[in-house]
């Protein structure tokens, strides 16, 4: 198909597909086929959903091309490509967490790369739990811990089933970005429906 048909198929305007050719977030060819169409809905996902920049995007879809294209491979490149939130520290409090970090996941034998970006937020939020002094959010990550772990066994056993590498990491980029984005959304709207439920108890006693 031409740049034009690519566009109306895909929803993206033909300046900004061209811009992302300009980005290098995908070739110019002769032709397009529906390989394109997913790799744009995959950039559409990162940018705009995902909040993702242009040169993570690009650093995530370049890995993806390199890499050997077994799941795990996947879920490392895209996960560790992610922007990682939270400033490290070497003051004695992030030592501290981060160790408290490792003895929670070694305690639920997970079996994570030291390297891994999300030690890095993860040990941030057991700071700032520490600098607030919010032992009770510490002592909920095992119950987050319960949910995800049946999550987490859920989206792998969706990414195995993708019949192709690029279905593949599009799934994975679907997990790891858009899952995120809606595990948020739906921790909120939780945690609103179960406050109400305590308010109206209070207000409403039986």
């Amino acid at each position: 198909m031409p740049l034009s048909e690519l566009s109306r198929q895909t929803g993206v305007p033909v300046r900004a597909l061209q811009m992302y050719v300009h980005m290098e977030l995908f070739r110019a060819e002769p032709a397009y086929d529906e390989r394109h169409v997913r790799r744009i809905a995959l950039i559409k996902t990162l940018l705009d959903v995902g909040g993702v920049p242009y040169s993570v995007v690009r650093d995530i879809l370049r890995r993806i091309d390199a890499s050997p294209h077994s799941l795990h491979d996947i879920l490392e490149t895209v996960q560790y490509a992610l922007p990682v939130r939270g400033t490290a520290s070497e003051e004695g409090e992030w030592t501290r967490a981060r160790e408290r970090a490792e003895r929670f996941a070694e305690a639920r034998n997970w079996r994570v790369n030291a390297e891994n970006p999300a030690w890095h937020t993860l040990t941030q939020v057991l700071v700032a739990c520490e600098w607030l002094e919010q032992d009770d959010l510490v002592r909920l990550l095992d119950t987050y811990a319960d949910a995800l772990e049946r999550v987490g066994e859920a989206e792998v056993a969706l990414q195995r089933r993708q019949p192709d590498p690029d279905s593949a990491a599009a799934s994975t980029v679907t997990c790891a970005v858009l899952g995120d984005v809606a595990l948020s959304a739906l921790h909120r709207l939780v945690h609103e429906h179960y406050s109400s439920l305590a308010e109206q108890e209070e207000t409403h006693p039986n």
